[in-house]
């Protein structure tokens, strides 16, 4: 072995081969290595170049509904459809439907769905792609009677301004955020308000909650993972969903799933701020009555047999006043602890049952009946009591606490047009998501301004609890052109968003819809139009008539209102 010039062993050339020529540490030191260093990778960054951008389609997209069509059409039940979807579960869905035998209208459709999930960024250099558009919609309503809310969804109410940024980092993850200028949807609803628009007549007025969609997702052929705030929606209901609906203007979660064309799991957690206001009901001094300390725990798993039946089983809990806990992220209940409402201090100071921790469980079923006939149907559970307890125990027994929806689509092309025509049911004990506590209730809520009453709304369905629905419509589509028809009966009995949890023998009794319901008949026609891809007109009417109103016997109330909006983008 050879010497240096300073008397140490000299490296071999074998040790020297070992060695990098120059490591990382090097080029942090000197500030022209790391000059030279993003120069070369950006130069061969354009060589890296890949089939399309990872995208995430979250609900209320147009190509979820396309999807659907395109599998009732083809008598193929859908694994899932729980969106956020990613690009390469929409393309699973898309293969096993497949692109060909199909009539003009399914290829219209697969063809829209194919350009969703292929978008055209502004730049792109191979890795990475930006895509951003300027969006300006201007929307204008009127109604007859105030005191009965619109037909029309104010949820569903364009913002004012929007700028919508997409960041690709290749086919594996997606940066996107949504800033906006909008009014808070629910100064539609103040009362004696007749006319209403979308654009902010004050500083008050202004939704400060924005983006109400911002998110980080990154995922595979078989797997992604999303955080940051975004529309949830579980399951196929036209009227809402029993369990996880897209009621809520947004989620704060974090999911992750993992899948297959014959089975699904999916893992969330939402962050749900409480604060107790008077609409919550109870008594409020000296207890909890404000914390961002709330989590909405679901698991979800789907799968698939012979290619026509698809089942999902949702469990899920609702934990108030603790952090983030690990043990409710395992996907086997039994290692949540069955009895986790004993590990918090109880609610309130005279309540007899006051738990933190309020549970759910869901089971979705969806039958692909022959082509172009799906049916479909949801149960859902917070409490059931047996009729064992019920009989030994009838004064600590909880109330029950089920829904369920069940529907029916038909699904063809009619002289080049999509339609599809359904029928829906849906069913809601008086204390159905409701629990023993504000803290364990699926509800959500969150604070437009300090001048403003927060707004509250289910997680599940939007009629909520206490409620029965008869529901019928039909969707119509070809090319640019789009029109819908629904019509929907409702009995609501008297409980309502208020938390006003009962127990005993007349809690059990109570039957659905409680008290003097009150009946409500809607109809309503709507269509849009894009005679150019910049440019989206939309417009619906309808009416609404109410018998015994207010839960007042022989008490009627009707009105109709008139929406219309024009949205451009650029």
């Amino acid at each position: 072995m050879e010497l240096d010039k300073r008397g140490k062993n000299a490296p071999s050339p074998t040790a020297s081969c070992s060695r990098p020529a120059f490591s990382m540490s090097a080029i942090v030191k000197k500030p022209r290595h790391v000059f030279l260093f993003f120069v070369f990778f950006l130069a061969f960054l354009p060589a890296f170049t890949f089939a399309s951008p990872f995208t995430m389609i979250s609900a209320g997209d147009p190509a979820l509904e396309d999807l659907r069509f395109l599998a009732i059409q083809s008598g193929k039940s859908l694994l899932s459809l729980t969106p956020p979807l990613s690009r390469d579960e929409a393309l699973l869905i898309l293969q096993d439907i497949g692109a060909d035998n199909l009539s003009p209208a399914g290829e219209a459709a697969y063809n829209r769905v194919m350009e969703a999930l292929n978008p055209k960024p502004l730049y792109s250099n191979g890795f990475l792609s930006v895509d951003a558009h300027i969006q300006a919609g201007v929307e204008a309503r009127v109604r007859t009677n105030p005191g009965i809310p619109w037909t029309q969804n104010v949820k569903d109410s364009p913002p004012l301004l929007e700028l919508p940024v997409n960041v690709y980092a290749a086919d594996k993850a997606q940066l996107f955020i949504a800033s906006m200028l909008g009014r808070s949807r629910s100064y539609f609803n103040e009362a004696g308000v007749y006319v209403g628009s979308n654009i902010p007549t004050d500083a008050g007025q202004i939704d400060v909650s924005m983006p109400l969609r911002a998110f980080f997702a990154i995922g595979g052929a078989w797997w992604n993972f999303e955080i940051g705030r975004d529309r949830l929606s579980y399951g196929l209901g036209r009227s809402g969903n029993m369990a996880v609906s897209d009621t809520p203007d947004y989620y704060d979660m974090a999911r992750f799933s993992v899948f297959s064309s014959t089975i699904k799991y999916s893992l969330m957690v939402s962050q749900m701020p409480l604060v107790i206001e008077p609409i919550m009901g109870a008594a409020v001094d000296d207890v909890l009555t404000r914390t961002t300390q709330r989590h909405l725990y679901v698991h979800m798993l789907d799968f698939r047999l012979f290619k026509s039946v698809s089942f999902g089983f949702t469990e899920g809990m609702m934990v108030g006043d603790s952090p983030l806990e690990l043990r409710f992220l395992n996907p086997l209940a039994i290692f949540h602890s069955f009895a986790a409402w004993r590990d918090y201090d109880s609610w309130g100071k005279d309540s007899e049952r006051s738990d933190m921790v309020g549970s759910l469980f869901s089971l979705d079923v969806n039958w692909a009946v022959l082509p172009s006939l799906v049916a479909y149907g949801q149960f859902a559970l917070n409490e059931w009591s047996t009729p064992y307890e019920l009989e030994h125990w009838p004064d600590a027994q909880a109330p029950n606490a089920t829904g369920f929806l069940a529907g029916l689509e038909y699904a063809r092309d009619i002289a080049g047009w999509g339609a599809s025509f359904y029928v829906e049911y849906m069913y809601a004990d008086p204390y159905f998501s409701i629990l023993s506590t504000p803290f364990a209730s699926y509800i959500w809520m969150r604070r437009i301004s300090d001048s403003e009453p927060l707004r509250y709304t289910w997680i599940g369905h939007p009629a909520g609890r206490d409620a029965i629905l008869y529901m019928a419509g039909a969707r119509f589509s070809k090319e640019n052109l789009g029109f819908c028809l629904n019509a929907a009966f409702t009995r609501k009995g008297q409980r309502t968003l208020q938390w006003d949890w009962e127990m005993g023998k007349k809690a059990n009794a109570e039957k659905t819809p409680s008290g003097i319901p009150e009946n409500t008949l809607t109809l309503a026609i709507g269509s849009n139009w894009k005679p150019f891809r910049w440019l989206k007109i939309s417009a619906q009417v309808g009416g609404s008539f109410v018998f015994d109103y207010g839960h007042t016997s022989g008490a009627q109330e009707h009105g109709f209102d008139a929406m219309i909006s024009v949205q451009f983008t650029y």
